[in-house]
């Protein structure tokens, strides 16, 4: 897309996705009520209340994507007056703006059949629909791309691909007649009252994020041009994505949790946050050690040179390495921050979510000014370190009354040693090897999570190993 597009056109498009997830934040927080209420009603109702939950959910998202499809064309209007177009016209930049903004609408109800499987614990479902529709879309960009086609193709094409999926999924929830009650539309007080109730502390949490990890390509667009957006997503993209997966992981973490609470058993509790927090704290070292050592060079076989030279602080492989140690930091609270959902425990990390979307809106606003796309990148690891972490680790550890000392031991020790690791194979196989190539790249990879690999299984529990080999025979089950 860079290559075909241009850095504009690659920037708008990045600019129009980006605003997904403000859009997503219409549905009021209630898709994560959804998961909540869903998971109680089968780990102690039935059919029935299962039903309830999914007719009062899609009568109030259906309505609110009504007023978002109304709003659509004034919003891209408004929006598209706001940003810096470069050498893009008028015209282009609505008409994108405006078919991003009609999916963003549509998702508000289509994401509701993920919401209800997420809740239901049937992630293999969720797994099977969203890869294929992430294959799909990446198959028709790369056919429009192939033939030819402008940038109104390839929104189209990624349009496509993002509502396959809501399809298939609403087709399983027919299936199991979880929506034969939709119609006629009911709606239970006391229900939507207990929704709106969670999915309101939900919302100012989902802002929060919002404001925290998708306000800068905002913010860099109007001060420094698409072009520079495109230097700041390539830069942040490999992190971002390792982000992407781990919070894909964890999220699923929710339900259980729901289902122990439920139960009042908190042996349980404990024993699912410990073991989780390992493999999680495990897996992100893996990772973002190894995009710390090899992104450069992958950006240089990606992209090319000229991302990576210039001036210091635009330069996008430095950029990914402030944004990968923030990912970092921040996957310390992956668990913790499910484990409050789940337990409905919401008010302090909604506070905290809050203080650090103004710390980040704010200090990124004066630092892309200041010195640029890498400043913005250091304001995200300084709030990840000192507002995020610090606070909501310690505060679940007491919840959950687990001491320092265990956590430190079971959670942060193995991730430490996986991280020197995947350091040290890194860096020894590119002084035997220069990494060059996408062969020499692959290898290194491999190499590194290897090692890491080896080293988490010598430390790991019988349990441990147990689960994985299971994981390994049967995926998705």
């Amino acid at each position: 897309m860079l290559r075909r597009l241009g850095d504009a056109s690659y920037g708008l498009l990045s600019v129009t996705w980006e605003l997904g997830g403000y859009f997503g934040l219409f549905d009021l927080g209630l898709r994560s009520a959804i998961n909540y209420y869903v998971s109680r009603a089968a780990a102690s109702g039935g059919l029935p209340d299962l039903r309830t939950v999914v007719r009062n959910a899609f009568w109030l998202l259906a309505s609110i994507t009504s007023v978002c499809l109304l709003l659509s064309w004034p919003a891209a209007v408004l929006i598209a007056g706001f940003i810096r177009r470069g050498d893009l016209d008028q015209a282009t930049v609505r008409a994108i703006l405006w078919l991003g903004i009609l999916v963003f609408s549509l998702n508000l109800t289509g994401s509701l059949a993920g919401a209800v499987l997420a809740g239901l614990r049937r992630f293999d479902w969720i797994a099977f629909t969203t890869i294929s529709g992430t294959l799909l879309t990446g198959l028709l960009i790369f056919a429009t791309l192939r033939a030819g086609m402008g940038i109104m193709a390839v929104a189209f094409a990624q349009a496509t691909g993002t509502i396959l999926p809501w399809v298939a999924q609403q087709f399983l929830l027919s299936r199991w007649r979880l929506t034969s009650g939709l119609w006629p539309p009911r709606l239970d007080s006391r229900l939507v009252s207990q929704l709106t109730s969670y999915g309101g502390a939900n919302l100012a949490m989902r802002i929060s994020e919002v404001l925290a990890f998708q306000s800068e390509q905002i913010i860099i667009v109007q001060a420094l041009g698409p072009a520079a957006v495109a230097r700041y997503h390539i830069g942040r993209y490999l992190a971002q994505h390792s982000r992407s997966f781990l919070n894909s992981l964890s999220m699923v973490l929710a339900p259980y949790f729901t289902m122990f609470s439920a139960k009042q058993d908190d042996q349980a509790l404990r024993d699912l946050f410990l073991r989780a927090n390992r493999w999680i704290c495990a897996l992100s070292a893996l990772l973002l050690t190894g995009v710390l050592f090899l992104g450069k060079d992958f950006l240089i076989l990606w992209v090319g040179p000229s991302y990576t030279t210039g001036e210091w602080w635009s330069r996008s492989h430095i950029v990914l390495t402030f944004f990968a140690c923030a990912v970092g930091i921040r996957s310390l609270v992956a668990v913790p921050y499910q484990f409050l959902l789940g337990t409905r425990r919401l008010r302090l990390v909604t506070l905290i979510l809050a203080l650090e979307a103004i710390f980040v809106a704010a200090g990124s606003a004066v630092a892309v000014r200041w010195k640029g796309i890498v400043a913005v990148a250091i304001v995200k690891l300084v709030s990840s370190i000192f507002i995020h972490a610090a606070v909501l680790v310690p505060y679940t550890l007491r919840h959950l009354h687990i001491r320092l000392s265990e956590y430190l031991r079971l959670s942060l020790l193995p991730a430490l040693l996986v991280a020197a690791a995947t350091a040290a194979a890194a860096s020894l196989t590119r002084l035997w090897l220069p990494v060059d190539n996408w062969p020499a790249l692959i290898l290194a990879a491999f190499l590194s999570s290897a090692a890491a690999s080896a080293v988490f299984l010598l430390l790991s529990t019988a349990e441990d190993r147990e689960f994985l080999l299971r994981k390994l025979r049967t995926p998705l089950g």
